[in-house]
């Protein structure tokens, strides 16, 4: 019976692929990473497809990289304004 990767072994072979350490990233990287708009990460986010922000301060938010990587590397073929390639 072959053994399925579990969830961080998948994260953590993301971020080697990547030459990434787990780290936070902020709304700049976080948009140059997924293409998405503002905007548009909040309303995935809300129907639950976007990774979930972390909020670190009053007006300070972050999201871990290997959830970034793994959302991008899923590649959802119905989701509008994903860029697939």
């Amino acid at each position: 019976m072959t053994k399925l990767p579990t969830p961080d072994r998948v994260r953590q072979a993301l971020l080697e692929a990547y030459g990434e350490t787990e780290r936070l990233v902020r709304e700049q990287e976080r948009k140059r990473i997924t293409t998405l708009s503002r905007s548009r990460t909040t309303q995935l986010e809300r129907e639950g497809i976007h990774p979930k922000r972390r909020i670190l301060g009053n007006n300070s938010v972050a999201w871990l990289l290997s959830d970034l990587l793994l959302f991008i590397n899923q590649r959802n073929p119905g989701l509008e304004g994903f860029n697939d390639e």
